[in-house]
């Protein structure tokens, strides 16, 4: 089992788990975040005051990440820091890996009384450190999407449908993209400006008396590329004071 796999396979915390994984920006996927958007969410849990990381650093590929037998070995970590921090009264929020590093948080109800059990290896070398954080401060400031990758993982959610029904990513299709405006100046605005980059867009009325615009183009859905597709829809509508309401497909004909 993956390492996604694993996580989310883990037991049940104070708060509905929803681990969800993203890179760093759009189209840099040199650091990857899996990160529990269910303790962001909950963030702060004042009952778990003390931040705990578990810092495990490798030799790293030319793009930062671990090799395969690397990765094993930071996934037998995962296994046994989750199993260490559930013993504690704890929970795993989140990891980051790139550059070389792989660091896990965790959150604890006390200091730890004894080091924790973690394995190392010739590949990791393997450090831990904890801080009270009674505000979850590096969880809502570090470990929580920005607004690029809370798009990012949006966008991730429908190619994950879209990838288990076997849908070839890379076969261009028309995408549809939607937006709402309060009015029909800033909808036609918006339009204008997606038009100049090859969107075919419409701008229409709703029962709710708002703007709807729907702009079409034909796109491949693999990532990293049809996230900075859907990042300039979004932008466009952000700067004529609209809504993106996201994107939908059919299948490659």
């Amino acid at each position: 089992m993956g390492l996604i796999g694993r996580l989310l396979g883990r037991r049940s915390a104070r708060w509905t788990q929803e681990w969800a994984a993203y890179p760093a920006d759009l189209g840099d996927d040199s650091k990857v975040y899996i990160v529990d958007l269910g303790a962001v969410a909950a963030a702060p849990v004042l009952e778990l005051p003390i931040r705990l990381d578990v810092e495990a650093r490798y030799a790293a590929g030319p793009d930062g990440m671990p090799d395969a037998a690397t990765l094993a070995d930071l996934e037998r970590l995962d296994g046994v820091l989750d199993d260490a921090v559930h013993a504690l009264g704890g929970h795993v929020v989140g990891r980051v890996t790139g550059s070389g590093v792989r660091l896990a948080t965790a959150h604890l109800p006390a200091e730890p009384a004894a080091a924790l059990p973690l394995p190392t290896g010739p590949r990791l070398a393997v450090t831990t450190a904890t801080q009270y954080d009674p505000q979850w401060a590096y969880v809502r400031d570090s470990l929580a999407p920005d607004e690029r990758q809370a798009h990012i993982v949006n966008d991730l959610a429908l190619i994950a449908v879209l990838d288990a029904q076997g849908d070839e990513l890379g076969a261009p299709r028309p995408l549809a993209h939607a937006a709402y405006f309060d009015g029909t100046d800033p909808a036609e605005g918006a339009a204008g400006e997606l038009r100049t980059i090859g969107f075919a867009v419409t701008v229409e009325r709703d029962d709710e008396g708002l703007y709807a615009l729907t702009a079409v183009r034909t796109d491949p859905v693999r990532p990293p590329a049809v996230h900075e597709v859907t990042w300039s829809v979004k932008t466009a509508a952000d700067r004529h004071g609209g809504t993106y309401d996201g994107w939908s497909c059919l299948p490659p004909g």
